[in-house]
Order: C-alpha cells, then structure tokens, then sequence
C-alpha cells in the first residue's frame, strides 16, 4: 500500500457566515526516493471554517487514486479530534447524532469524509497553526487565496460534491457580511454567547467545546490580523 503524506487547513472570512476555502497538499516518494507533490484548493461564497477543514481533507483523500497508507497533518482539531477520539465512529453507529441524541454538524460532508476513510488507512495528527509549519503555512495560503478569490463556489450546505459557482449577488453578500462581521450587532461574540457561557458553566459537551473552540480561534486568528493591518497602516511612515 503506497504511503501518502497529506496538509490540510481550511479558512472562512467573518465565520460563520463569511467567503472561505480550503488548501490541500499531497506528497508521495516513489520507491527510488522521487518526491510528487499536488496542491489543491476551491473558494466558497458563504460557508464556514470547520466546513472548510473538513473539506480539504475530503478533496485531498478523493485525488488518490487507489487505497492509500495516509498519515494527515491538520491544524483543526474539530477533523482530527473527531477520529483520535473515536467521535466520528460512535456518530456513524448511532445516525450521526452526537451522543446528547443532536444532529452532527455538517452530517453531509462528515458523511463523505467517512466514505474515504473508510476506503484509506489514514492516521490524523494535529499540528499548530501559525506557528512556522511549513506546509500547515502553504495550506493557510492556499486556503486564504481560494477564499478571497473571484471564482468561488455555491455552499448550500450539503456535501458539496457538485462544484455550483455562487451566484455573483451571494458572492457580493458574503463579501460585505465578512467585513462587518465584528460591527453589526456585536458580530461573532454577540451571536455566540450564550454557547460560550454554556461551555465555561459546563454544560457543553467535549465534542461542542471542540466545535466551539475552533470557531473561537478562527474569530481570534481574524482578529489579530486586522490588529496587525491596522497597526501597519499607523505606523506606515
């Protein structure tokens, strides 16, 4: 079984409701020490980060082409928490409802994750992110690129297997929702606080903590770099 090294990261602007994307790269060394690497990446007009984690490893399992040995790198411990912790497996025994009997998220494309999981023998790792990984960086890159891109793509939240550009009128929506995400209405902290004050009562369960803390270090990650943008524009001489 050919051994295959795959990065993943995924990326949404004004999460929840903002343009995302994701980044993918597939590196395999044939048996005489030959490196191949591929790189993939899409945009989407509205969507959401873990949407987005979960679709570049999805992509990047369906490009091979033939059952791999898989070792996945991803900074989401949303995708890679799901399978170390065994999450994933008791949501595909019981319907895909968490073990509180609630819906999964992004049951559709947890779905299609699963049918290549199934398929590979693959080993998630966590990596952290923004912190110099070079190819969790590329990722970013790649995933970031993708979401502010022109072309993006329709999210209806099923299992995205169709590839439906957006409607220029969702893309321009998703484009302004982005960037008043932190004024209108107090934005993300406004619209999650009841679920933050759930977690610190702890009354959330470890697999919507996970959810949760995701989005929270997506909001954050969005945060600081508007701090450093604005920070540079200040200081411009």
């Amino acid at each position: 079984m050919a051994q295959v090294t795959i990065f993943t990261d995924g990326a949404a602007r004004g999460n929840p409701n903002g343009p995302g994307g994701y980044g993918a790269l597939l590196r395999y060394t044939d048996d005489s020490g030959k490196v191949f690497e591929r790189e993939y990446s899409a945009g989407y007009a509205v969507t959401t980060n873990n949407r987005m984690e979960l679709m570049a490893a999805i992509v990047a399992l369906e490009k091979l082409r033939m059952p791999c040995k898989v070792t996945l790198y991803s900074d989401s411990k949303y995708l890679t928490d799901a399978y170390n912790e065994g999450w994933v497996f008791y949501w595909k025994d019981h319907g895909y409802r968490n073990k509180g009997g609630d819906p999964v998220k992004n049951v559709e494309l947890w779905k299609r994750l699963v049918e290549q999981t199934d398929r590979h023998d693959v080993t998630f790792e966590w990596v952290k992110g923004h912190a110099g990984h070079t190819e969790n960086e590329r990722c970013d890159e790649l995933a970031t690129s993708a979401a502010d891109g022109e072309n993006l793509l329709l999210d209806d939240g099923g299992d995205l297997r169709e590839e439906i550009p957006a409607p220029k009128t969702a893309a321009g929506t998703a484009q302004s929702a982005a960037g008043g995400a932190d004024t209108a209405d107090g934005g993300f902290w406004a619209a999650n606080t009841g679920r933050i004050n759930d977690a610190l009562a702890g009354r959330a369960s470890k697999e919507d903590l996970s959810v949760l803390l995701e989005e929270l270090q997506a909001q954050i990650d969005r945060e600081m770099e508007l701090s450093e943008q604005l920070e540079e524009l200040l200081y411009r001489e």
